[in-house]
């Protein structure tokens, strides 16, 4: 893993490389399962805007399908964003980081976002969120830059990178366009831990 530390305006963690090959293959393969399977906005209750709308892409929350983690290929494997090395370098962009050490319970999101798919400016209901992003290559679309949107601060999608940041900060995916209209499953990906704190009689 490479880390990149941002500090200012927001402080916020860029991982690179964040999985290994073989990890990967666990990974592709379990989103090739559900990249058919995924739901429309309004089926998982997602964020909408001022006017009512839902963002326009297709998911799932991982931890409503399997009852347990180990089922799950990239619900093991991403316990990796939760490292103590990890979490060693997201204190360095800012103490309050801290915190991760005191969250207890965390949901898993897959997305993804075809032609057209976006999401507005948003926030999560967390504490820390952690974005991965993956998308067959070559690379068969534009667009789908992710955004701090109240610091107006571009973070660059590539394959196999994550970004660390508080929950509160707004954020949003401009919208993607397929080079290739009829290649299915070959937009952009996003798996997304929402971690949180939770008391310890509600978690199962």
């Amino acid at each position: 893993m490479k880390f990149t530390i941002i500090k200012e305006p927001l402080p916020f963690l860029i991982i690179d490389d964040v999985y290994d090959k073989e990890e990967q293959i666990k990974i592709y393969r379990e989103l090739d399962f559900f990249y058919p399977k995924l739901l429309d906005a309004e089926e998982t209750q997602s964020a909408k805007n001022i006017d009512g709308r839902f963002k326009y892409n297709k998911s799932i929350f991982l931890n409503q399908v399997f009852v347990k983690r180990e089922f799950s290929d990239i619900l093991n494997i991403n316990r990796k964003i939760y490292s103590e090395e990890v979490k060693s370098e997201l204190k360095k962009c800012c103490p309050s980081y801290s915190i991760m050490s005191n969250l207890n319970y965390d949901t898993t999101l897959l997305a993804y976002y075809g032609d057209g798919g976006n999401y507005f400016s948003h926030f999560d209901i967390a504490v820390v969120s952690s974005v991965t992003w993956f998308f067959k290559e070559p690379k068969n679309f534009t667009g789908g830059g992710f955004k701090f949107t109240e610091s107006d601060i571009d973070v660059e999608v590539k394959n196999n990178r994550t970004v660390m940041f508080f929950s509160s900060f707004h954020h949003e995916v401009s919208e993607v366009n397929l080079i290739h209209k009829n290649e299915p499953g070959s937009g952009r990906f996003s798996i997304t831990q929402f971690a949180c704190m939770y008391p310890e009689s509600l978690i199962k």
